[in-house]
């Protein structure tokens, strides 16, 4: 596990170039303070201080006659001007007060014991803090600014690998027996963009190329809005919709899938020390909430992309994407996701997966995978989301399964021993020109290789401490091509 350790975290190093335009205004500086922070420190330079060129004084007293009501005599006692630029702090508790001082080069000290003079003392909250740089006066052609924000740790920070595994729970669900209902499997895509954030195509572009694609349930899930949604008639289409936005931050990306009446939640609002809190609140707003690519490179090629989050629980997250993209099996970042996965599933975490075009753009060659859910045939939006959280779905690039154990279990289902002697696994695959293997893979490794006619007999015995079992399917380069959420047993 990668560990960093540092007693010092350097929280933005910023130049800024400004001009007489940005008089009277303010620039703020974000950033996020972490836990055990016992002090910042925000160092800053600015310069030049004043103007004295008689050319920049005459357009200077010219600009700001007017507004002062100054007579035209007032000029000859006017031998030089100068800036004025103040600090004023806010942290995630509120206003922490301000330095206003007529000081080119400054320091500011924020703690618990003696802060400098215009900021409170106290504790050092975690979270955003927003350091604002305040022109009260700008008069020379351009001011440089330079600003460092530093935290300095009570003891050593150390970071780890998010989700991780030994700190983690989530709930099991009650898995009744499934195959009583009638239900077919529905072609889902949950993560797409449209013009109204990044993508080359209209909202209207992306559902057209949808309905070509015959999938039965498209999510709209641009980033940090969903803002598309004001122009889409659901009724005009022939296919069905589900409200959603990638709440894109700085640290992870993730799906929240199921918008009614309340407004998304302001995504700058949200950091890497409350992130529990604010998934919670997503949560009481009835979404469903899955992690984006977590394994995708992050900053600076892709900020946030790569999921940084430490989670105290995994009650929030309903899914994990461990396919985005086209072509998601020829991916490492994706095979690092299904690894993850397999992770949590051996440790006993029961989280579905799912996967993701991230539907920028139909210009391509390359291959996209789809989810497809089992719902009743008149399924609702809600219908969709349930099966999603509770995993009775699988992701595939082209091959379609069909599985069933002792006639009257199957994906998403739980089992239990007293329940079964024997454990017969019928595996049915259609679409089948790409398939080159099939296995039966589990927390005790692969019960099963072999082509895709598949019917497998399991002893108990044999599967005595089995706690989960999925169905994979490979192409001739042994590429993932088809994976099933699992089927769970337990006592």
């Amino acid at each position: 596990m990668e560990k960093t350790s540092l007693l010092k975290t350097t929280l933005g190093n910023y130049y800024i170039s400004v001009t007489p335009e940005s008089h009277q205004s303010h620039i703020i500086l974000r950033v996020e303070v972490p836990r055990t922070t016992q002090e910042i420190v925000i160092q800053y330079s600015y310069s030049p201080t004043e103007e004295n060129a008689e050319d920049r004084l005459d357009q200077l007293f010219s600009r700001y006659q007017k507004d002062n009501n100054m007579a035209a005599s007032d000029r000859a006692h006017i031998q030089s001007v100068r800036n004025l630029i103040t600090v004023s702090v806010s942290s995630s508790q509120g206003y922490e007060g301000s330095c206003h001082r007529f000081e080119s080069t400054g320091r500011v000290v924020i703690n618990n014991s003696q802060s400098s003079p215009g900021i409170q003392t106290r504790e050092v909250s975690p979270g955003f803090w927003d350091i604002s740089f305040n022109f009260h006066a700008l008069v020379t052609a351009k001011t440089e600014i330079h600003c460092t924000i530093d935290a300095i740790h009570k003891e050593e920070r150390s970071t780890t690998q998010p989700i991780e595994i030994a700190a983690i729970k989530k709930e099991r669900f009650k898995r009744e027996r499934y195959l009583n209902a009638q239900t077919c499997y529905k072609k889902v895509e949950l993560h797409t963009h449209t013009h109204h954030s990044d993508a080359r195509h209209t909202t209207e572009e992306l559902i057209n190329d949808a309905i070509k694609q015959k999938i039965d349930w498209l999510a709209i899930t641009d980033h940090n809005t969903i803002s598309a949604f004001d122009k889409i008639s659901p009724e005009n289409y022939p296919l069905q919709f589900i409200k959603g936005l990638e709440m894109t931050t700085l640290h992870g990306h993730f799906l929240t899938l199921g918008y009614q009446d309340k407004p998304p939640m302001d995504w700058t609002l949200i950091d890497r020390v409350n992130i529990n809190e604010k998934l919670a609140e997503m949560k009481e707003q009835g979404l469903l909430i899955g992690i984006a690519h977590p394994f995708d490179v992050g900053s600076p090629y892709c900020t946030g992309c790569r999921w940084q989050y430490a989670l105290e629980s995994l009650e929030w997250i309903d899914f994990i994407e461990v396919w985005n993209s086209e072509d998601p099996h020829e991916s490492l970042s994706n095979a690092d996701a299904i690894a993850k996965w397999t992770q949590l599933l051996n440790a006993g975490i029961e989280i579905p997966v799912t996967c993701g075009r991230d539907w920028h753009h139909s210009n391509t060659t390359k291959l996209p995978a789809f989810l497809y859910t089992a719902v009743k045939e008149t399924s609702s939006g809600d219908d969709i989301l349930e099966a999603v959280k509770l995993g009775r779905s699988y992701i595939s690039l082209s091959p379609q399964i069909d599985l069933t154990i002792n006639g009257q279990w199957t994906i998403g289902d739980r089992i239990h021993f007293n329940e079964f002697n024997t454990l017969m696994m019928k595996v049915h695959l259609t679409d089948t020109e790409d398939v080159h293997a099939v296995k039966i893979e589990s927390n005790l490794g692969d019960l099963y290789e072999g082509h895709h006619k598949v019917i497998h007999q399991l002893e108990k015995s044999e599967v005595k401490d089995l706690i989960w079992l999925r169905i994979s399917v490979f192409d001739q380069h042994l590429n993932r091509i088809l994976i099933t959420n699992p089927v769970y047993f337990t006592d």
